[in-house]
């Protein structure tokens, strides 16, 4: 399984436009989604557990699953 590269994602983030005022885990979801394309929320949740700093971000949502990370996903597209 792949790894977070936390510097490709510093510059994701100091590069792309933020009008709808993300947080960092919203932004980074976005990375995963455009830098390693992935689109499945058990490949997205395999990806974030396996990081500390993802996992804690993770945990302060209550996401313990990809079903609630999947279920989170949807509220974030659908806002």
């Amino acid at each position: 399984m792949a790894q977070i590269n936390w510097n490709q994602f510093k510059y994701f983030k100091s590069e792309r436009p933020n009008p709808m005022g993300l947080d960092n885990f919203q932004l980074l979801l976005e990375f995963i989604r455009s830098f390693y394309n992935f689109v499945n929320p058990d490949d997205i949740f395999e990806l974030l557990a396996e990081d500390d700093l993802s996992r804690q971000m993770l945990e302060k949502r209550g996401i313990s699953d990809s079903a609630e990370l999947e279920e989170y996903l949807y509220k974030m597209l659908h806002r």
